[in-house]
């Protein structure tokens, strides 16, 4: 199967939960089964529980937490059936290679489209260490309050692709074809009519290809003209948090 094909079979697993009717016992079973087999995903359970907390403090009900506590258990049975299918692998997966971020290759990669990716290339190294560290707790942070924010004004739509993007630039190994949740994301924005939807056009572009890319490491040499064009994806998906910000902000204050 195609990658792009399987990373869109995970995001479809996470949509469809997120949009089922709340109390179904099976509520948060995709998403716990989507991180098992990539682990991405599991920042929607974070999400879903930090919104459970906030709910329950404020005595707006617990919703969320049912979820949370469904998809930590898929999680935990599909890791441990993995792990008694395949335990040599599994043990080599959860003590070493889930570490070893570099296995799959060079930091400055141009088809690493996240924070760590855009660093590596931004301060010409291969390991941007405590710089992407740093940046990408602040993006976490940041990006769970926009999607917490947002489903506590009842905005499920708008909170799920905030915390999708957050997902996108805080995994350290992010590759273009990752980026399929650009097509909801456009396709939200067209839909309540922002002109932030223009947004869009950047993955279609190809504009982090125009620039010397392949063996040799050439990433490491670029001007900052070049670097700019291969780093298009995290600044636009941050650009997508704006309106995800301000439209609660905004009808809070119309109430």
């Amino acid at each position: 199967m195609p990658l792009a094909a399987a990373v869109c079979l995970l995001s479809f697993a996470v949509l469809w939960e997120l949009t089922r009717r709340q109390g179904h016992r099976w509520a948060g079973a995709g998403i716990g089964l989507a991180a098992a087999l990539k682990l991405t995903p599991a920042l929607f359970a974070l999400f879903l529980r930090v919104t459970a907390v906030v709910r329950t403090r404020s005595g707006a009900g617990n919703f969320p937490l049912g979820m949370t506590i469904e998809a930590a258990g898929v999680f935990c049975a599909a890791t441990a059936t993995a792990a008694v299918a395949l335990p040599h692998d599994s043990l080599c997966f959860w003590t070493s290679m889930v570490f070893e971020t570099g296995r799959v290759g060079h930091a400055e990669n141009t088809a690493i489209q996240s924070l760590r990716g855009v660093l590596a290339r931004l301060l010409h190294t291969g390991d941007p260490g405590a710089w992407w560290t740093a940046a990408a707790a602040v993006a976490m942070v940041l990006g769970l309050a926009v999607a917490v924010r947002a489903e506590l004004r009842g905005e499920r739509a708008w909170a799920a692709m905030a915390c999708a993007v957050t997902t996108l630039l805080v995994n350290p190994v992010s590759w273009s074809h990752h980026w399929v949740w650009c097509v909801p994301v456009v396709v939200l924005l067209s839909a309540e009519g922002s002109r932030w939807a223009l947004l869009g056009t950047v993955f279609g572009s190809y504009a982090l290809w125009w620039v010397p890319h392949g063996t040799g490491r050439p990433e490491l040499a670029r001007s900052g003209g070049q670097m700019a064009h291969s780093a298009l994806y995290p600044p636009t998906r941050t650009c997508f948090r704006v309106p995800a910000a301000l439209r609660p902000w905004r009808r809070s204050r119309t109430a």
